[in-house]
């Protein structure tokens, strides 16, 4: 099967794929191999699936596609709702919940583009953790070292699980600190955060609403390209590298990259400087406040997931949360109205600085997570490595988070462990058309360099 959405497209209007069909070797190959993989699916919606593709089927036969996404097959993270199932949010707390009376908003949206819902997917207990561990819904494991199992990341683990093991061309989930971007990394995917509201949230299980954004995991940029430009409506405007100037943010908010990640980063730089891209390195001051901030007072995150989780966090029920994450949902309860208040008060002025420390033509370039995929068995043994490890996790991706900044994580090539490592691209909130296509640039740039190497 096609392993992109543009390819998909494609060999169904040259008529060299139909999407019945490929709908079919999609679910013979989860059934086949989801016994080998556990951890992956939450639950199949494969009936469902099959009337969409064989009515995607017969409009591509009369040459009356809804749109780019029409018989694409993609996986569905467990937070969004769709009619008769009961969203779980990875969590026992919720299997008995009643089910689900409608589909989420983005799933009707993408759903009425003619995309192909075969399953949901696993992911950390209601999206609390980057680390994609779940022992009630199950862990996806890191196909990349088939000889140390390893994290796939999250809190999106399914969805990134699904495709990278070629199940789907396309898994949607969701990003509040790096949901997206992190299991990208692990796992040599794409994954794009937009800014928060540019796709409807109605129907999508919160954990802080005002930092939520849902968005695709994919293997290619112009397949983020096109399910933005379905979504919205915006085609993603022409581009070329030299009108741009890429900013490499120095300061503390970014030193904590491993030896093998920051040498896979210099890499980039290096191949991307001999094909005449402009850098400059710079603090960037937005990215150094929000760094102390969250420091000094914790984090957007934790006084929201508050909100969200307040009576789960006064209920017995607390005892079915896996405890990890439990004491992450604790941990936030216990900051002081003092810190919440600076914490919520301080984003505006520094969604401000953001937008300031940006010039016109400028895009930040960093590395996505400062470590490679970490093992599972330590992270199951030790609960101090898994809070230290879900921290270092996130320490790249939550400050674009904090800031609005649509971001997206790019293939950047293989450590010297052979594990994938992801490079960010961020820009100011809003500028989600531009940066998918800087974003495009840079892969087309990167991506023959890498293959040879």
């Amino acid at each position: 099967m096609t392993s992109t959405i543009a390819g998909l497209s494609g060999a169904f209007a040259s008529r060299q794929a139909d999407p019945a069909e490929v709908l079919e070797a999609c679910i013979q190959r989860i059934q086949d191999e989801s016994a080998g993989a556990p951890g992956i699916i939450a639950s199949p919606t494969f009936e469902r699936a099959r009337a969409s593709a064989h009515a995607s089927a017969e409009r591509w036969r009369k040459g009356q596609p809804l749109s780019a996404v029409d018989g694409i097959p993609m996986v569905w993270k467990d937070v969004f709702d769709m009619s008769g199932q009961v969203t779980t949010c990875g969590s026992a707390v919720r299997k008995n919940a009643n089910p689900a009376t409608e589909d989420a908003a983005l799933v009707r949206q993408l759903e009425a583009g003619g995309a192909v819902s075969v399953a949901r997917t696993t992911l950390s207990e209601f999206a609390y953790s980057g680390l994609g561990i779940n022992p009630f819904a199950g862990t996806p494991v890191n196909p990349w070292d088939p000889k140390t199992p390893r994290v796939v990341g999250g809190s999106s683990s399914g969805s990134a699980a699904a495709v990278i093991r070629g199940w789907v061309p396309c898994g949607m989930g969701s990003d509040t600190s790096g949901s997206l971007r992190v299991p990208a990394a692990f796992t040599g995917l794409v994954g794009f955060k937009p800014s928060h509201g540019r796709y409807v949230a109605g129907g999508m299980f919160p954990l802080a609403p005002s930092l939520d954004t849902a968005g695709p995991l994919v293997r290619d940029v112009r397949d983020a390209s096109l399910l933005d430009a379905v979504l919205t409506g915006v085609p993603v405007p022409a581009t070329a590298l030299r009108d741009w100037t890429f900013v490499v943010p120095a300061g503390r908010a970014l030193a904590a990259n491993t030896d093998e990640v920051q040498a896979v980063f210099e890499r980039v730089l290096g191949l991307l400087r001999g094909q005449g891209v402009k850098f400059v390195e710079r603090a960037f001051g937005a990215f150094e406040e929000t760094r102390d901030l969250f420091d000094q007072h914790g984090t957007l995150v934790a006084v929201e997931a508050t909100q969200v989780h307040r009576e789960l966090l006064q209920s017995e029920a607390l005892a079915l949360v896996d405890p990890r994450i439990a004491a992450r949902m604790k941990l936030g309860a216990q900051l002081s109205a003092a810190s919440a208040a600076e914490i919520t008060g301080r984003r505006a002025p520094l969604l401000a600085r953001s937008q300031a420390d940006m010039a016109a033509g400028e895009v930040l370039l960093y590395p996505t997570v400062c470590m490679t995929a970490p093992e599972i068995g330590p992270l199951n043994e030790d609960v101090a490595w898994f809070a230290a490890c879900n921290a270092r996790v996130l320490q790249n991706t939550m400050l674009a988070s904090y800031l609005d900044m649509p971001t997206l994580s790019l293939p950047a090539g293989l450590a010297v462990s052979g594990l994938p490592v992801g490079l960010s691209v961020s820009m100011a909130a809003g500028r989600d058309a531009l940066l998918l296509a800087v974003a495009e640039r840079l892969q087309e740039a990167l991506q023959d360099k890498l293959r040879a190497d």
